[in-house]
């Protein structure tokens, strides 16, 4: 039995690999792509979420909700998950119930934009002089923010319109406009700014910036004179290279604001559980990580903070600074505001905190990720605009899929009938479109998600079969031991299957094809009359891998500088080529030469 492990390699990595693309609950419904914000089901529902009926009637495609949500006016009732919501759809305020849908996946892979259907968002740069350069360098920094944020195969395009405008196209398969306009919108702008408030006796006082210390006269007028400046509320200032604001006027008690850091001042963002967590607090979670900045920005704290008096909170009975607190913005908005303890008044701090809090775990989550990779990824150049966002309908990828299928069966055929009439034998014709076929099911269990648990069952087995047939004393070789190993272990990694990546399967295939040809003629024919008498079948079929490994090695050269350099298109199809080269040359073409050598050789 042993004899043919080579074989029952295949057999197991075809059939987890079928399993890997298969094996995945049924799920009845249509996924939730986008919730509008004049939705009445924002911040209730939640992006990929299943909506099995409305109002009612079942809702199985896409189409279905469509026709539904025409209908929908006043009370609406739709089954999410499988629990009732009801919603109120006033069609004197809104036009729709502002809720976008995809079809669910029915298998494992991860299907790309032009099969499945996502989101295609144009973002507009504002302001003048936008050059290319700067479309590039804001394409860099959006491109390490879905990176960082864990989005897949993400794709970003510059667009330049007739009057010489840039746009930047997005595309992402399953991404809805949230992420849009939570992540890759957003600027990125961050300041922390501290209140300083300064204690009027007599309307006089001090201003102290570090070791500096500036009168302070309040006037008849309502301003207030700081060192030889007048300033009033409101009005931006600029004491020892240091950006003030006057944002509270009060007689006895003025209160500024001192930028102390920038997102240049940011040097690393930690995400270790010591410098960052989520913790359980009454009535949801709380969230906080920490910063590092630099020196300089430290020392702008230090100065800011400098002669502020501490002042017990009655609480806690901590010691914080009288009426200060670091308020921390992200794009003009508030993300934090912290008080600062008194030990740190006038002390150079280079680590401070950023807090936050959700009512669900999964959205302090989400805030805190979100927070993080802005910050990580830096402030694009430009702010940014959504001039429009689009659903991608999957109708296009519907209608290729049976037609890939037909053409895939036509080609088996024209395989067979060509193979025949070259060699006038099914025993090679037939096998090498089985082949091919199960080159076809490896290859795409490997670029399936959620397989890990398939996939390490057949690295077990696999190794089990090779474990067995040394122990009965059979040739093991060394491509075909590392292909055992090394299939299953790709098979834990998940790519987007595109139509550039199906470009990669057929290419994979033809050079399959290729090379079992070559097998079929070295052992049919083998080359002289001399030749033919002195090589047996053995050494036929390992002067068929020779041609065989260097024509893999070629390819693998070639398709390595367009997954290294490439992305989008590019990337994926040499990713897919190159691994689909891999099970061909480590897993398929010895179980094919094991057949050959079965059939024929017994023949012989």
């Amino acid at each position: 039995m042993f004899k043919y492990w080579k074989i029952m390699i295949l057999i197991v990595c075809v059939f987890a690999g079928f399993l890997s693309v298969t094996f995945r609950p049924p799920v009845d419904g249509v996924e939730i792509a986008y919730i509008t914000d004049y939705s009445p089901a924002k911040n209730v529902l939640e992006q990929g979420m299943i909506i099995s009926s409305a109002n009612g009637k079942p809702v199985l495609t896409v189409d279905d909700w469509i026709k539904n949500a025409a209908t929908f006016s006043g009370k609406t009732v739709l089954v999410v998950n499988g629990k009732p919501y009801e919603f109120v759809v006033d069609r004197n305020n809104i036009t729709d119930i502002g809720i976008d849908t995809i079809n669910p996946q029915k298998t494992n892979l991860d299907f790309g934009l032009d099969i499945r259907g996502g989101t295609r968002v144009i973002l507009k740069p504002v302001g003048e002089n936008v050059t290319k350069d700067v479309i590039a360098e804001v394409m860099d920094t959006l491109q390490t923010r879905a990176n960082l944020y864990g989005l897949k195969e993400i794709k970003f395009f510059p667009v330049q319109s007739t009057d010489g405008e840039y746009y930047i196209q997005i595309e992402a398969a399953g991404v809805g406009r949230e992420i849009v306009n939570d992540l890759l919108s957003k600027q990125g702008k961050f300041e922390a700014w501290i209140t300083k408030p300064v204690d009027l006796v007599g309307g006089n006082g001090v201003f102290q910036v570090g070791d500096k210390k500036y009168t302070v006269t309040s006037n008849d007028d309502g301003t207030l004179t700081i060192g030889d400046m007048r300033v009033s509320e409101g009005d931006d200032f600029n004491l020892d290279g240091i950006e003030f604001k006057y944002v509270n006027a009060s007689a006895t008690e003025p209160i500024f604001s001192g930028k102390a850091y920038d997102g240049k001042d940011i040097e690393l963002i930690f995400t270790d559980s010591r410098h960052s967590a989520l913790i359980p607090v009454k009535n949801g979670f709380r969230f906080y990580f920490t910063i590092s900045v630099s020196s300089i920005g430290a020392e702008r704290f230090a100065k800011i903070t400098s002669g502020i008096p501490s002042r017990m909170d009655l609480t806690s009975g901590d010691y914080y600074l009288k009426d200060s607190s670091i308020i921390l913005y992200l794009d003009e908005q508030v993300v934090s505001s912290l008080r600062i303890s008194s030990a740190l008044g006038g002390q150079i701090y280079t680590t401070p905190q950023i807090e936050g809090f959700r009512e669900a775990k999964e959205d302090a989550l989400a805030e805190k990720l979100r927070l993080q990779t802005i910050l990580r990824s830096g402030a694009l150049p430009v702010k940014m605009e959504t001039v429009s966002v689009s659903v991608i309908s999957p109708k296009l990828g519907e209608d290729f899929i049976p037609s890939a299928m037909y053409a895939a069966l036509l080609a088996a055929v024209m395989v067979v009938v060509v193979i025949f009439v070259r060699y006038r034998n099914f025993k090679i014709a037939i096998p090498m479109v089985l082949i091919s076929l199960s080159e076809v099911a490896i290859l795409l269990g490997i670029s399936a998600t959620n397989d890990t648990g398939i996939w390490t069952g057949a690295l077990v087995i696999n190794m089990a079969i090779i474990g067995f047939a040394w122990w009965k004393k059979q040739e093991i070789d060394t491509f075909t031991l590392i292909g055992a190993a090394l299939i299953p272990m790709l098979g834990m990694l998940s790519w987007t299957i595109d139509l550039p990546a199906i470009g990669g399967i057929i290419a994979a295939i033809g050079t399959g094809i290729d090379d079992m040809i070559i097998i079929g003629d070295e052992t049919l024919h083998g080359g002289k009359r001399k030749e033919k008498i002195i090589l047996g079948m053995k050494e036929k079929i390992k002067r068929a891998f020779f041609i065989i490994f260097g024509s893999a090695a070629t390819t693998i050269a070639a398709m390595v500088p367009l997954m290294s350099i490439g992305v989008g298109l590019i990337r994926s199809f040499a990713i897919t080529t190159i691994i689909g080269v891999l099970v061909g040359v480590l897993i398929t073409r010895p179980a094919y030469a094991k057949i050959i050598e079965m059939t024929l050789g017994k023949e012989k």
